[in-house]
């Protein structure tokens, strides 16, 4: 009787994992190989710039951390949304806390809509002008999964914002990278707020260094 017990919780053990990987391959499915090539090669390339890059890389200005390379969850169309720029009609400025305990402003200038399992969800991002007149907008967020599998501070998203105010953009939490400051404290890096917290886990990009 305990053999077949045994026996029993042993098959069932095998069909959760074929499952989960069959999930996997669903996943993969759905994005195209071509897809798949460039995200391995950004990734490829982060790994590269962080472990060589004598000016740059956090590991070669602060000598008391070292690299190793980095882990990323794998690629999911499930985490990849599409959303307008919907602009804040009285764009606030705010005092955004650093990891170093110090506050910086930046403006609140718009947000995406993230449509997810039947709920939408406010994706912040923030305008910064340069001294030399220029501007530079951010994506930082965190998500159910900070603390545990990803940096406790959130993560951050490249942006570039397109002139068409009707253009739709992909946000693609597979590019999500870490911060900075996720590999040295020497580094001083806006802490997203409770406004920029997604309340589901986003298993989907970079994971904790």
């Amino acid at each position: 009787m305990k053999y077949n017990i045994k026996l029993i919780l042993l098959s069932l053990s095998i069909i959760l994992i074929g499952s989960k990987c069959e999930d996997d391959k669903k996943q993969y499915s759905k994005l195209d190989k071509l897809y798949l090539i460039n995200l391995q090669e950004e990734r490829d390339d982060r790994n590269w710039r962080l472990k060589y890059d004598v000016v740059n890389s956090p590991f070669f200005i602060d000598t008391t951390v070292s690299y190793k390379p980095l882990s990323f969850y794998e690629p999911s169309s499930d985490y990849i949304f599409k959303s307008k720029l919907y602009k804040y009609q009285n764009p606030e400025t705010v005092e955004i806390l650093s990891t170093q305990g110090d506050s910086r402003l930046y403006q609140r200038f718009g947000y995406f809509l993230l449509k997810f399992q039947g709920n939408e969800f406010k994706l912040n991002v923030y305008r910064v002008e340069l001294p030399d007149g220029g501007e530079v907008f951010n994506i930082w967020f965190k998500d159910a999964t900070n603390g545990k599998e990803t940096y406790e501070n959130g993560r951050y998203l490249f942006f570039t914002k397109n002139q068409n105010d009707d253009f739709e953009y992909t946000i693609d939490f597979n590019r999500a990278i870490n911060p900075l400051c996720a590999y040295s404290k020497l580094f001083n890096c806006p802490i997203p707020t409770s406004l920029d917290s997604i309340p589901f886990e986003i298993k989907a990009g970079e994971k904790k260094f």
